[in-house]
């Protein structure tokens, strides 16, 4: 009798625990140590854990020149790499895709994070498009 009612206590609990683990909303912070955000989120703010990971995917088309460049200094994040990504399914060249930063959350603080598209060789001329987010790093 008690040993069944453990068992059942135990696979509730785990049961529970998977449940809520997996619908955890990303923009809680410490729900994640990774927080994705996408060009959807352009002027928001979110909440981040202080060693957490940011991730932004911006929509590019490295084929014209443009790309996306972290404008300034972002910390308390810091840039830990950059790269560009074109669908496996993408139609071909000068298709677009999609440029990835992954940032850290060094320390505690709050940061506007500014990323400008633009081609790198033109100077004086206003970037394409900008992309803000703020972060509350805690």
């Amino acid at each position: 009798m008690i040993r069944s009612a453990i068992i059942i206590f135990l696979t509730t609990l785990f049961l529970t625990l998977l449940a809520f683990g997996q619908n955890d909303p990303p923009w809680v912070a410490g729900s994640s140590p990774v927080m994705t955000v996408t060009d959807q989120e352009n002027g928001k703010t979110i909440d981040l854990a202080k060693g957490g990971t940011l991730v932004v995917e911006l929509s590019s088309n490295a084929s014209t020149g443009y790309s996306w460049a972290v404008k300034g200094d972002p910390a308390p994040l810091k840039l830990v790499s950059s790269d560009y990504k074109q669908p496996e399914r993408s139609g071909g060249v000068g298709a677009p895709g999609v440029q990835q930063f992954r940032l850290k959350a060094t320390a505690s603080g709050t940061s506007t994070l500014t990323l400008i598209y633009r081609r790198p060789w033109e100077e004086g001329v206003a970037p394409a498009r900008i992309f803000t987010l703020h972060v509350n790093v805690h």
